[in-house]
């Protein structure tokens, strides 16, 4: 098994910072939140890779969102 760090970036954030981090994430991206939904521990291009990079950090069941592309809403859901 690899001593790796995870490549993922964890942020422990209060709502406001959580808004700073989502509103940072590139349109189309996928973000994982923490279940408590006070991290970031993963994102990605897919819900698939941010799902990885979370379970890497040790949260097994993150709550994905989707940022939106331009003129669209975001889409959220736990896994």
């Amino acid at each position: 098994m690899s001593n790796k760090k995870p490549a993922g970036r964890v942020v422990e954030a209060s709502p406001q910072e959580l808004q700073r981090v989502l509103g940072t994430a590139p349109p189309g991206s996928w973000v994982a939140l923490s279940r408590d939904r006070t991290k970031v521990v993963g994102t990605g291009v897919s819900a698939q890779a941010a799902v990885y990079q979370a379970q890497l950090q040790g949260e097994s069941t993150p709550v994905l969102v989707q940022m939106p592309m331009d003129g669209e809403e975001m889409a959220a859901g736990a896994v």
